[in-house]
């Protein structure tokens, strides 16, 4: 019987963000696993968002992997409904508030889009995402633009409306009894790798793996060496 993977995307990404990394991991483990991609609904909160996640779940315990945005989310939802996780996996996230910087950024940028709508992700962001040795693959610029065209600008402006106040979650994840899979890129400017590297000595169910040569878009910069990680951490016994 196939396992079953549920993931969930990032800010202004949809199925497209797993499909080079999907196709690798099914040459290493063909018809080993089923995937099932989740929608991030557009509910006034992120406690709500979590319950319409649930609502799109069946009744098991589930494997959850998550990416930036739907890293934070997938973190919430097992702190939420801890129960329901088997296994969670924690792709470029860091599971806490934003920093005070960011916050003032996310303000700005929703202000600029109201007053003078908005026209596509600049390719500034996307370079800013991207580790250098990414920044001239034209493949992976193409498709962050289009699936920020795709999602457009009613979407960004309600991911970075209900999505930027988020509480701490690293004290109760520590607290839960199950697999936490956190990797990230030594490159990404978003994750301060070095807060998480910590609570790898306080939480004993909690891995934390770094690749090399990366930025923030792990899936598209890295689909084999990441489809290589999740293969071997699903293959991990559950701790005792």
């Amino acid at each position: 019987m196939k396992k079953n993977l549920y993931f969930i995307p990032g800010t202004m990404c949809d199925l497209r963000l797993w499909s080079a990394m999907i196709d690798e991991l099914n040459c290493l483990h063909p018809n080993e696993f089923q995937y099932h991609f989740l929608n991030i609904s557009k509910q006034t909160s992120i406690d709500e968002i979590i319950d319409d996640i649930n609502k799109q779940l069946p009744n098991e315990k589930i494997i959850l992997i998550g990416f930036s945005l739907g890293g934070y989310l997938a973190s919430a939802f097992a702190v939420k409904y801890a129960e329901q996780i088997e296994k969670l996996l924690v792709i470029s996230n860091m599971p806490c508030a934003l920093p005070d910087l960011e916050i003032k950024e996310r303000s700005r940028t929703v202000a600029w889009i109201k007053k003078h709508g908005y026209r596509g992700i600049p390719l500034k962001r996307i370079l800013a995402l991207l580790d250098i040795t990414a920044q001239r693959n034209n493949g992976i610029i193409h498709l962050i633009k289009e699936m920020d065209s795709t999602l457009g600008k009613e979407t960004l402006l309600h991911q970075l409306l209900t999505t930027t106040k988020r509480q701490d979650l690293l004290i109760p994840l520590s607290k839960l009894q199950m697999n936490k899979f956190f990797c990230f890129g030594r490159n990404d400017s978003l994750v301060p790798i070095y807060t998480l590297d910590k609570f790898r000595n306080i939480d004993k169910r909690m891995t934390l793996d770094v690749f090399d040569d990366t930025g923030h878009m792990l899936p598209l910069e890295k689909p084999k060496e990441l489809a290589c990680w999740l293969g071997a951490k699903l293959a991990e016994k559950n701790f005792h």
